[in-house]
């Protein structure tokens, strides 16, 4: 590695120790939501070719609760920095649970459209432009 890739590294160390990542300690709601993958709910449908839907399933609820705390101004943010199976094993969840999603819920301290991760540089947006497809 050349000089420039560990400053670059060594930069992008010193952004993440700066995030604000105590939602944790501060959050006065926290969810930790799974995936029963073996349960007997619909009869098996989907589960034997697309056994993935399942887990799609809570996504979409996890993206519905989401959007409805923030229309009324509740912040929610996705935990990524834990160990999930040792998560799973404090909380005695059944083995054949899967984490899918850890949320902190509350008001946030502040409100800004900006996402804190794009505040700090962390990373930035993609332009429209790039994310959307026409064909002629």
């Amino acid at each position: 590695r050349g000089y420039n890739d560990n400053d670059e590294e060594n930069d992008r160390g010193r952004k993440y120790a700066r995030l604000k990542l105590s939602g944790m300690k501060e959050a006065p709601v926290q969810l930790a939501i799974f995936c029963d993958e073996a349960t007997a709910k619909g009869a098996g449908l989907g589960a034997q070719t697309m056994p993935e839907m399942r887990r799609y399933s809570v996504v979409s609820a996890i993206t519905s609760f989401w959007l409805t705390a923030r229309s009324v101004g509740i912040g929610v943010g996705w935990v990524s920095i834990l160990d999930a199976k040792r998560l799973s094993k404090d909380l005695g969840v059944e083995e054949d649970w899967a984490l899918v999603g850890y949320l902190c819920v509350g008001y946030p301290e502040e409100e800004d459209d900006t996402p804190e991760l794009e505040r700090c540089g962390w990373e930035m947006r993609m332009a429209i432009d790039d994310l959307v497809i026409t064909s002629v």
